[in-house]
């Protein structure tokens, strides 16, 4: 691999630092913490009066402004009478549940309908990305689409875009986008930023203190750089007008989707820090985003097919080639992709779900791992779920071709922040793509 920091790193676990930072990473090994995640327990939005998440079911209320009610989980009858609330039991934890909630006049006819996507909450064992565990609830009535979200410990505001357009910096855990068109669709990014230190109490407290040190060591890397993790939240929505039709009208998108992930250097060359290796310079892959070319570190490609209820992995690493100070080609190897590794692939009647982890090395020297992991949930109905962190570093870009399509859909792009972000201690990226399209 062309990753050339002379770093130690081992599944996020180790690294070696000059000067001050080497007492400081050390105790990093000495730490032990035990974090229990707070839910959110209760929310209010302005489409919702209330929702309760609990671990295995859900309460919903909403405004009394008809005769009747009726409401359905897909295409399942769940609730039917006077009052404007439901409770929903032995849901799964994690899994993303839609209810369509329909108001009916005094001859039961509907008036007025409002979907709602959201999740059971989860336990408290931990979890590599919080945004995994994250309460997100997602509300649509006509021209408007609403989010209640779980705070993120630490974060003091979101940025909240509508199809690349800022719309917006807050700091609660609610927003609503009105005088939608109802027949278009729509991209929602929530974007956040917090220090290390709050991320895991006192492991972090030691890890904020190695960051800001490499901040401050590397030249090509800056101190809030190091200390800071970045936050990416994106939902898709599907056209209003027909998320509002009866849920018997809706449709399935089973079939064969195509998730590609790959890691890549943008550079054309790049210097090897080490002066007295041999090893002067390496090849970079000299590319912006694409989803479709050869040049990179590593590949994989994940096959999910919701119809017979499976995932499976095509992997692949790119070649590696060092240069002397003359720019003469002295060494060139190529990566094992033992590190690229599809993992807990679970299935039951609605879903597949799957773990992809990734930890691949530069061949030809002593160098930290191109470390990132996916979690992927995708459903019959054709929703999806994906939830990733990774490394600031090298590019890292994820595409998907849904069923029948054919171009690649951006799920996430992150630029490299230096080399040096994929030591253990470095902040890293939590992202998170999920629709509400059926």
């Amino acid at each position: 691999m062309n990753t050339v920091l002379q770093i130690n790193k081992n599944s996020r676990k180790g690294m070696i630092l000059p000067l001050a930072a080497i007492g400081i990473a050390g105790t990093l090994y000495a730490v032990t913490w035990n974090r229990r995640r707070k839910t959110a327990e209760s929310s209010q939005t302005r489409m919702l009066e209330q929702i309760e998440h609990q671990q295995g079911s859900l309460f919903l209320a909403w405004k009394p402004n008809g005769t009747s009610y009726r409401a359905f989980r897909d295409k399942e009858l769940v609730y039917e009478g006077p009052e404007p609330k439901l409770v929903d039991q032995n849901l799964v934890s994690g899994t993303l549940y839609t209810y369509c909630i329909e108001t009916l006049d005094e001859d039961g006819d509907v008036t007025k309908r409002m979907r709602v996507q959201t999740t059971a909450s989860h336990d408290s064992k931990e979890k590599e990305n919080i945004l995994q565990d994250m309460l997100l609830t997602t509300i649509i009535s006509t021209g408007q689409v609403s989010f209640d979200w779980e705070p993120i410990e630490g974060v003091s505001e979101y940025t909240v875009f509508r199809n690349g357009i800022k719309l917006d910096t807050i700091k609660r855990c609610t927003f609503t986008d009105s005088g939608l068109n109802d027949e278009e669709e729509y991209i929602y990014r929530i974007k956040a930023k917090r220090p290390l230190q709050r991320s895991e109490q006192i492991k972090s407290e030691i890890k904020s203190l190695v960051a800001n040190a490499v901040g401050i060591i590397k030249k090509d890397s800056s101190t809030e750089m190091a200390a800071a993790e970045e936050f990416s939240i994106i939902k898709k929505i599907g056209p209003i007008k027909n998320l509002l039709k009866s849920p018997m009208e809706s449709q399935s998108a089973n079939g064969n989707w195509h998730l590609r992930y790959t890691t890549f250097l943008k550079e054309t060359c790049l210097t090897n820090p080490n002066a007295a290796s041999a090893d002067h310079y390496f090849k970079g892959d000299g590319r912006m985003f694409d989803p479709e070319s050869s040049n990179f570190r590593t590949r994989a490609d994940v096959f999910i097919d919701t119809e017979n209820l499976s995932a499976l992995l095509s992997k692949d690493t790119g070649v590696t080639d060092a240069f002397s100070k003359d720019n003469e080609q002295i060494e060139t190897g190529q990566a094992s992709d033992e590190g690229i590794q599809l993992e807990k692939v679970l299935t039951d009647d609605e879903m597949v779900k799957f773990q992809l982890k990734h930890a691949v090395s530069n061949p030809l020297v002593v160098s930290p791992a191109i470390d990132y992991l996916v979690c992927g949930t995708f459903y019959k109905n054709g929703d999806f779920d994906l939830v990733g962190a990774h490394d600031q570093a090298p590019e890292h870009e994820v595409y998907l071709k849904e069923p029948g399509a054919g171009n690649w859909e951006v799920i996430h792009q992150a630029e490299s922040k230096g080399l040096e972000m994929m030591a253990a201690p470095m902040a890293d990226h939590y992202w998170r793509y999920s629709t509400f399209t059926q």
